[in-house]
């Protein structure tokens, strides 16, 4: 009938312009970030059986059934899962994940239901909390404690960037240890040039001329953050201290404890500026004395100078040896006793202040014919910080840094993955919801599993390809204008039909 004919085409109609709108809303979507492009599916509707269909008999092959369709309607929606491109915004707070996590968002105090999403535009608000500013929503995750550990066990909840913290000082001596060549003994590490023609000169006028004298100057820490400039002052070791004859090489143990022949020895001292005193209570330290080999390369340190025995060798009893504690006896340990009183200092009482033991490393330090120098390199004392900025890693380790230079693990970010990602239902504002359909989130963190990995500082871009939605869109306008020419047929026919009846 005429009328079928046009009801078959409108539903051809209306699931063509469910496709169009469809595809409008992908190409509307395609600056979006994190959005994932949609697909339709049609299915066909019921039929009109005209004849059913039979089996065959002895007479007969058997009928096949007649049937005749009444329209189309969509099947499904679906969702392209695939992954977006990469903007680098260069903002320390936002995120894309590389894989099939979902970021989690809830109330930012953690109660009701969780909403997920692709869309990592995050900020911090101003009681500190990671938010998407969109809806207001906290992102989820797992807070370090105050050591900077995360458990990332239970239900995670709102993620807080304490921005304005405070960052302890930490006193020279008292913070973590140093590990130049595997020895994790030190405090503070120095580089630098000791010149070996300086020695030689010394040697050979048989005094230490003030010319020959190398100083420089390195900031270290009270456990109250105050700093306090001391020098390190190394001059040419001219005698022997067992002849007490000019210098002559002789040997010296190694960390390791093989003998090497040292070719120059150079005593030092360190001295402050502010009244810090050390070992005896002067403000000068006792000397102590660094070698190095033919080479110029550094051989050990030692409390005495060498040789020590007749025999011309400084053996492991006055030397440093590997893994061992820093001691005067070795000849790499400073020993404050009381902290001076630098310009602008906090602490008003020096002596309440506590003192300790200091392990000096020199052994990035060269004696060769060159200008002489020195640098700190590295050194465990901090002044008080304050954390000022962020950093996201790629499983998801949020980490601050603080005005002093420290860093500490603040908090790590939750991912959600779906058995059936098709099963959940968009809300618009790019976030998600779980159904029955998807099954239940399963929560864990990037960097494992098919959660995948976070870039910190990049959003995902949409997905949506313009060249495959304008194709899409084409076949779709033809298919709805091809639907309305049979309605037009169809009322053709019609009219046909009721011309019969003058």
């Amino acid at each position: 009938m005429p009328s079928d004919s046009m009801n078959i085409g409108v539903s051809g109609m209306d699931a063509y312009q469910a496709q169009i709108d469809i595809i409008s809303n992908n190409i509307a979507n395609v600056g979006t970030t994190g959005y994932k492009s949609q697909n339709v599916t049609f299915q066909d509707m019921l039929y009109q059986t005209q004849l059913p269909a039979s089996g065959p008999t002895a007479s007969n092959g058997g009928v096949d059934a007649q049937q005749i369709g009444i329209g189309v309607k969509i099947g499904q929606t679906d969702t392209t899962t695939s992954q977006g491109g990469v903007q680098t915004t260069g903002v320390n707070t936002n995120m894309m994940v590389n894989g099939d996590g979902y970021f989690i968002l809830n109330n930012t105090d953690g109660t009701g239901s969780p909403k997920y999403t692709r869309n990592g535009d995050f900020a911090l608000n101003a009681n500190g909390t990671l938010y998407d500013p969109a809806n207001g929503l906290g992102v989820m995750g797992f807070t370090a404690n105050a050591a900077g550990t995360i458990s990332a066990a239970g239900t995670p909840g709102p993620i807080q960037i304490p921005i304005g913290l405070k960052s302890l000082a930490v006193g020279t001596g008292a913070g973590y240890k140093l590990g130049p060549n595997g020895d994790k003994v030190f405090d503070i590490s120095t580089a630098g040039n000791l010149d070996s023609t300086v020695f030689a000169s010394a040697v050979s006028n048989g005094a230490v001329a003030p010319a020959s004298l190398m100083t420089a100057g390195t900031t270290i820490y009270d456990s109250l953050g105050d700093p306090h400039l001391v020098n390190i002052t190394f001059s040419p070791q001219i005698t022997n201290t067992v002849t007490s004859t000019p210098f002559t090489p002789f040997q010296v143990d190694n960390p390791s404890g093989a003998l090497v022949t040292a070719a120059t020895e150079w005593a030092y001292t360190v001295s402050s500026t502010d009244g810090t005193k050390f070992n005896a209570g002067s403000t000068v330290s006792p000397v102590q004395y660094a070698f190095f080999d033919q080479n110029g390369q550094f051989i050990n340190t030692s409390g005495v100078s060498g040789p020590a025995t007749a025999t011309g060798t400084l053996g492991s009893a006055n030397v440093h040896q590997a893994g061992a504690l820093c001691s005067t006896a070795s000849g790499d340990q400073l020993t404050v006793t009381q902290w001076g009183t630098p310009a602008g200092a906090n602490n008003s009482v020096t002596n309440t202040v506590t003192p300790g033991p200091i392990g000096l490393d020199f052994s990035s330090m060269t004696s060769l014919a060159g200008t002489g120098a020195q640098l700190t390199t590295n050194q465990t004392g901090v002044a008080p910080g304050t954390l000022d900025n962020i950093a996201v890693s790629q499983d998801g380790t949020i980490t601050g840094t603080f005005t002093n230079g420290q860093t500490s693990t603040l908090a790590r970010v939750a991912l959600a993955t779906f058995q059936n990602e098709q099963g959940l239902v968009r809300l618009g504002n790019s976030d998600y919801a779980q159904t029955n359909a998807s099954g239940q989130a399963q929560i864990g963190t990037a960097d494992s599993g098919r959660f995948g990995s976070i870039a910190g500082g990049s959003l995902e871009m949409s997905n949506v390809s313009i060249a495959d939605e304008f194709t899409k869109l084409i076949t779709a306008q033809n298919a709805f204008t091809a639907n309305s020419k049979s309605i037009t047929t169809a009322n053709t026919d019609l009219q046909t039909v009721i011309g019969l009846i003058r």
